[in-house]
C-alpha cells in the first residue's frame, strides 16, 4: 500500500511526515512494534469486542473489523510490515488493516479512543507478563540456593567481610544470605504485578467516552482484576513503571552482588566455588584460566538496570498528558524486562550448577582466626572481664601468633596475653572456643545454629512455594483470558 492512500494522521496535515521526523522519532517508535506486537493486537481485539457487544458497531462491521483483526493477530511481530513512514506502531498496524478489510471497517479501530490508549494497554499487559516470569526467574534462583544450603546446612564456613575471614559460620546460612534478598525482590514485583493487573482501557481521550464501552467488559476480556478508576489518571499513569523499573534496578543489584562476591569465590586464592563449563569462557591469551562469565554478564545488566530507571525519572520531568515519556516507555520497558528475565534465567542456571568445596570453606574458617569474636564473648561472659579488655586480650594473642607463624587461636595463646595484659593467665575450655562451637553456640532467630537453620530453611522452601503458586495462577489466569478473547472475536467475525 502506497502511504498516501493512508490517512491515519487525519484530515488536518497535508502530506507525509518530514524525513528529519521519520529518522528522529518514527523510527524509534516503530522499533517497539515487534517486542509490542501481540499484547497491541489483544488491545485492539478487546476494544473492538466491546464495541460490537455495546452495540456500536453493526453485525457486518463487527465481522469485517474483527476478521481483519485476528488476520493481524496471527502475523509474527518480527515478519509484519511496520512503515516508519507511517509514524507509530498503532498507525503502521491500521495501514495494514485497511489493505486487509477496507477503510470502512478498518476506521472504525479508532471508535472511542486515541491511537495511545492501544500502547497504554499493550503496554501494561507485557510488563505484567514478563515481570511474572522475572518472579519465576528470581524464585528459581532462590530455590537452588535453598536447596544448596539445606544439603550443606551443617558444612563448616568461614563468612567474609573486607575479604577477610570474619566469624565461622556454616555453607548453608552464607547461602541463605543470597536467597532472602530475592525472595524480597519477588514480593515487590507481586506488589507491582498486582498494580499492573488493574486494567486502563477505556479511558477515551481522558475524560471518558460516549461511546458504549463497558469498562469492566474490558478489564474482564484483558484478564484484569480491576481498573484505574480516574479516567485520565489511566490514560497517563506513569508511576507504576517507575516502580517496575526501580523493582528491576533492585533485583539486578542483588544479582550483581551475589555476582561479584562468587567471582571473588571462583578465584583460586579462594578456591570454594566453580561455575559450570557451560557457564564459563576460556581466555584467548592464558591457556590456564576459567574465567566465570556468566558473572560478568549478571554484573553488567544492573548497571544498564539503573540507568533505565535513571533515564524515565529525568524523562519524567514534565507536565501531565504529554507524550514524553511515554516515547521512552514503550521501548525501555519491554527491553529492560526481557533484559531482567535473560539474565535472571542465567543466574538460576549458574546456581541450579555451581559446585561448592566445602572442604575449602572448613579449612579457612579454621585457619583465619574466624573464632575470635566468640573468645572474647567467652572471655566477658565466663570469667568477669570487660568486653573492651577481653577483645585486646584477643587480639593480642592473634598478633603473637600471627608473628609466630600459626594460624589457630589456642587455649594457651589466650593465656599467654592475657597474663601479658591483666596479670594473670586466664583459661578457656577448648572445646567452647573451636569454630564449630561457636557455630552452634548462636542461637538467636537467624543465626547459624541448626535450630535456627531448620526454621529459615523452611520459611524459605514455604515463600518459594508461595510465590510459584501466585505466578502460576496469574499465568493461567491471563492465559484463559486471552483465550476467551480470541474466540469471542472469532464467534463475532463468524
Amino acid at each position: 500500500m502506497a502511504t498516501d492512500d493512508y490517512l491515519g494522521e487525519g484530515g488536518r496535515l497535508a502530506g507525509g511526515p518530514a524525513d528529519e521526523l521519520i529518522v528522529a522519532a518514527y523510527l524509534h517508535e516503530i522499533g517497539h512494534g515487534p517486542r509490542l506486537a501481540h499484547d497491541l493486537s489483544l488491545a485492539d481485539l478487546a476494544h473492538a469486542v466491546a464495541l460490537a457487544d455495546g452495540g456500536a458497531l453493526a453485525p457486518e462491521r463487527a465481522r469485517a473489523l474483527l476478521g481483519g483483526l485476528l488476520e493481524l493477530h496471527a502475523i509474527p511481530g518480527s515478519e509484519f510490515p511496520w512503515n516508519p513512514q507511517l509514524g507509530d506502531a498503532f498507525n503502521s498496524r491500521e495501514a495494514e488493516l485497511v489493505r486487509l478489510v477496507g477503510k470502512d471497517a478498518a476506521g472504525w479501530l479508532s471508535a472511542g479512543r486515541p491511537r495511545r490508549e492501544a500502547f497504554r494497554v499493550g503496554l501494561r499487559l507485557y510488563a505484567r507478563r514478563s515481570s511474572g516470569e522475572l518472579r519465576a526467574a528470581l524464585l528459581a534462583s532462590a530455590g537452588h540456593l535453598v536447596s544448596h544450603a539445606r544439603a550443606h546446612v551443617s558444612d563448616l564456613a568461614s563468612d567474609f567481610t573486607y575479604l577477610q575471614a570474619a566469624q565461622p559460620t556454616t555453607v548453608g546460612h552464607l547461602l541463605l544470605a543470597y536467597a532472602y534478598p530475592l525472595l524480597r525482590d519477588v514480593e515487590r514485583l507481586e506488589r507491582v504485578h498486582a498494580e499492573l493487573d488493574r486494567s486502563v482501557a477505556g479511558a477515551g481521550g481522558s475524560a471518558g467516552s460516549r461511546w458504549p464501552l463497558d469498562r469492566d467488559l474490558l478489564a474482564e476480556l484483558l484478564g484484569c482484576s480491576s481498573l484505574v478508576t480516574h479516567t485520565k489518571d489511566a490514560a497517563w499513569q506513569w508511576d507504576v513503571y517507575v516502580e517496575l523499573l526501580s523493582a528491576l534496578a533492585i533485583s539486578a543489584t542483588h544479582l550483581s552482588q551475589l555476582g561479584q562476591d562468587f567471582e571473588i569465590y571462583a578465584s583460586r586464592q579462594f578456591g570454594i566455588v566453580e561455575l559450570d563449563d557451560a557457564h564459563s569462557r576460556a581466555s584467548a591469551l592464558m591457556p590456564q584460566k576459567k574465567n566465570p562469565y556468566a558473572l560478568a554478564a549478571i554484573r553488567t545488566q544492573a548497571g544498564q538496570a539503573t540507568g533505565d530507571l535513571t533515564a524515565a525519572l529525568a524523562t519524567l520531568h514534565t507536565g501531565s498528558a504529554r507524550t514524553d515519556h511515554f516515547h521512552l516507555l514503550n521501548g525501555t520497558i519491554p527491553r529492560a524486562l526481557d533484559e531482567s528475565v535473560a539474565i535472571a534465567r542465567l543466574a538460576a542456571a549458574v546456581l541450579e550448577r555451581i559446585s561448592l568445596n566445602v572442604a575449602r570453606w572448613a579449612e579457612i574458617a579454621r585457619d583465619g582466626f574466624t573464632n575470635a569474636a566468640d573468645v572474647a564473648d567467652v572471655l566477658a561472659a565466663e570469667r568477669g572481664i570487660d568486653y573492651r579488655t577481653a577483645h585486646t586480650i584477643v587480639g593480642l594473642a592473634v598478633k603473637q601468633l600471627i608473628a609466630a607463624g600459626a594460624g589457630e587461636l589456642t587455649s594457651d595463646a589466650i593465656a599467654q596475653a592475657s597474663a601479658e595484659l591483666v596479670g594473670s593467665p586466664l583459661a578457656v575450655d577448648a572445646a567452647t572456643i573451636s569454630p564449630e562451637a561457636c557455630v552452634e553456640a548462636r542461637r538467636q532467630t537467624g543465626s547459624s545454629s541448626q535450630a535456627s537453620m531448620r526454621a529459615m530453611l523452611d520459611e524459605c522452601e514455604a515463600l518459594i512455594a508461595g510465590g510459584r503458586e501466585l505466578v502460576e495462577s496469574s499465568r493461567e489466569r491471563a492465559s484463559e483470558a486471552e483465550s476467551r478473547l480470541l474466540a469471542r472475536a472469532s464467534q463475532l467475525s463468524a
